[in-house]
């Protein structure tokens, strides 16, 4: 079952929002026995003021340790972004509260997770999590921002070439995998009409199924090019073979 991805388009203190995610998570657990755990992510212990309103001190000193609720299967459990890990046990929802698309990218790569319901403090504050995997707005509102769009052909086989290429448990930090990435981001800086660094991440996380941190290193290297500076290291000869052969792939 691939990784569902819900949001809510909201912001500041929506405590019915965050009733409204918890409910949508027990729709969830009902649905798939394997579900059993909803985490409410908060960035720290002080920040659960939400559920202390719609709850009462008692249950939410009880949120510390894990609790159950009438009519649904799964315990819930507040964690921090300090606290929260990983695990090889695919079986958890997890509900964002107040945080935004750095804090959610890390916990969309989280193998446990099998649903992200988000909801944001600002209310852009989501906003490159929802162009990248586009996710359902559960109250139905209509989206405020788009989806990225598909990079075009060449930059696709340039980015499948090198993810076929890479270590992809690490990324580029090896010194051959990151020579490779440069090169290539070189030859598309040179001779691609425009190369946006978002669009590209998105495509690399949403499709080539790249860590968000290894990502964000290829999205680094484009904006130092589109913003006129340069970086050391990649090949600068016969970047148009490259491109020439990437241009043939895609039929051009």
């Amino acid at each position: 079952m691939s990784k569902q991805r819900f949001f809510i388009a909201t912001s500041g203190n929506d405590d019915e929002a965050y009733k409204e995610a918890m409910q949508y998570a027990c729709k969830l657990a009902y649905n798939d026995p394997e579900i059993k755990r909803v985490v409410l992510l908060v960035h720290t212990k002080q920040n659960t003021g939400w559920f202390e309103r719609i709850f009462g001190r008692d249950t939410e000193k009880q949120l510390f340790k894990g609790t159950t609720f009438k009519n649904c299967k799964p315990i819930f459990k507040f964690e921090t972004k300090k606290t929260y890990k990983d695990s090889y046990n695919s079986s958890e929802i997890v509900i964002t509260c107040g945080l935004d698309s750095n804090d959610v990218f890390p916990i969309d790569d989280f193998y446990s997770v099998k649903a992200i319901i988000a909801i944001p403090w600002l209310a852009n504050g989501l906003d490159k999590w929802v162009q990248t995997w586009n996710p359902t707005e559960i109250r139905g509102n209509q989206q405020a921002v788009a989806a990225y769009p598909e990079p075009t052909c060449v930059v696709k086989r340039a980015m499948e070439d090198l993810t076929d290429s890479i270590n992809m448990s690490t990324g580029i930090s090896h010194p051959s995998d990151e020579e490779q990435a440069k090169t290539y981001i070189l030859a598309l800086h040179k001779y691609e009409p425009s190369l946006d660094a978002d669009i590209v991440g998105a495509y690399l996380v949403r499709s080539l199924n790249w860590d968000t941190d290894h990502a964000k290193d290829i999205v680094k290297l484009i904006n130092i090019l589109n913003n006129g500076k340069y970086f050391q290291g990649g090949r600068r000869t016969g970047l148009q073979h490259y491109y020439k052969q990437w241009k043939k792939e895609c039929g051009k």
